[in-house]
């Protein structure tokens, strides 16, 4: 199963948010502190007015808003720090005077970290509005220097600041935007490897499980299948015996537990496709179980509710392992061996209830301190069900699963 890819390229990685480099952050603080410092020493050199610490505030208050923002925030820090360089544009038109480093500082900061970080509109968005506020800027200076209210180091300053800086805050912020898309892609991938390297683990174990399980539960099951028959081909050769309907008996289920072994091996060695697995067993063969238990001296009633529908399958499994684990307890440890299987079969959940009037039989180990029970449990929670097992009070034993059922999915 790969991971989906972020819609923020380079903002996210499989395994949440990309933090940015220690570069990134020193960056920008960077351009904050000489912004403020350029602008304080304008201040304390060409003095201030009133409408011009109106100017120097707005550009300040930009520039917090715009690095307190640009993280969680990308394109409302964009979009205060454009208001805040165009309000402040605006009242210059009123003063002798150059932008505020501190705004355009406001306007960088906002487009650095959208073009870094942001989405691919985002970034378009910021290079269009840096190049916008480029314009303005330049028109301002030409302003000023028809006005002739600019001198030379000024116009060189300014030159720089309009042209020259914000094409390396562009192109900076496209190098981090490609190591950060570049890291996303490799903690990507290494995510990627990793989930391969759980399947084939997971792969390996169900063959080695399957291997065991063939070289030595078939194994002995065909082996005492083999003796069985012969020996019921021995007894047959001297007339039909109790003892030898008993072993044809044994036969019998021996077989069947080997088909159901060959199908769970099936299972096991099947790709994830599950092309060629065999069919399992069904809560429609129910009777079957019934039978089975009757067989084993058991005497089993079946109680259905509503109207039968097909089942999720992995539901259908469950249930029929249910009622056949409740009914081999029954076989083996109720006395006297009776049991009644109720299946209701409600809107949105499947209700599994087997009962037995009997007491436990002499020598026989109580049926909650076997693997059984915690299976059953096991497999209701699988299905997002849940399964109880104790004794009645009136005597007897009762095990109940719930199951929750989508129709849809069966």
């Amino acid at each position: 199963m790969s991971t989906p890819r972020s819609s923020t390229p380079g903002a996210h990685g499989p395994r949440g948010p990309l933090r940015p480099s220690r570069a990134h952050a020193v960056t920008v603080a960077g351009m904050v502190v000489v912004a403020a410092v350029i602008d304080l020493i304008e201040l304390v050199v060409f003095g201030y007015t009133a409408g011009w610490l109106v100017v120097t505030l707005v550009s300040a208050v930009a520039l917090v808003a715009s690095v307190a923002l640009r993280r969680r925030r990308p394109a409302t820090a964009l979009a205060v720090a454009a208001l805040g360089y165009a309000g402040a544009w605006v009242i210059t038109l009123s003063e002798p005077r150059l932008l505020p480093a501190m705004a355009q500082a406001a306007l960088w900061v906002a487009v650095f970290t959208a073009i870094a970080e942001g989405t691919s509109r985002l970034r378009v968005t910021a290079i269009a509005m840096l190049g916008a506020c480029v314009a303005m800027e330049a028109f301002d200076v030409i302003r000023m220097t028809d006005a002739g209210g600019v001198g030379t180091e000024l116009l060189i300053y300014d030159t720089v600041s309009v042209s020259f800086l914000p094409v390396v805050v562009v192109a900076v912020a496209e190098t981090v935007r490609g190591r950060i898309r570049l890291a996303t892609e490799q903690a990507e991938q290494a995510d990627r490897l990793r989930q391969l390297d759980a399947r084939a683990a997971v792969r390996d174990e169900r063959l080695r499980l399957a291997r065991e399980l063939h070289d030595v539960v078939a194994n002995r099951l065909s082996a005492v299948t083999i003796r069985i028959t012969a020996a019921h081909h021995v007894g047959k050769a001297g007339g039909s015996t109790p003892e030898g309907e008993v072993l044809a008996e044994i036969g019998h289920e021996i077989g069947k537990a080997l088909g159901e072994l060959r199908s769970v091996l099936g299972t096991l060695r099947d790709d994830e496709d599950g092309a060629g697995a065999a069919t399992p067993p069904s809560l429609r063969d129910v009777d079957l179980l019934a039978e089975e238990a009757r067989r084993a001296g058991a005497q089993v009633d079946i109680v259905i509710s509503g109207d039968p529908y097909p089942l999720p399958s992995m539901v259908d499994l469950a249930s029929y392992r249910i009622v056949q684990e409740a009914l081999t307890n029954v076989a083996r440890h109720a006395f006297p061996p009776h049991a009644t299987v109720r299946l209701d079969y409600g809107m949105d959940h499947l209700c599994v209830r087997i009962e037995d009037d009997g007491v436990l039989q002499p020598g026989a180990r109580s049926a909650s301190s076997g693997h059984g029970i915690i299976g059953i449990g096991e497999r209701a929670a699988l299905c997002g069900g849940w399964a109880s097992a104790g004794p009645r009070p009136g005597g007897g034993w009762t095990v109940e699963a719930a199951l929750p059922v989508k129709k849809d999915d069966s």
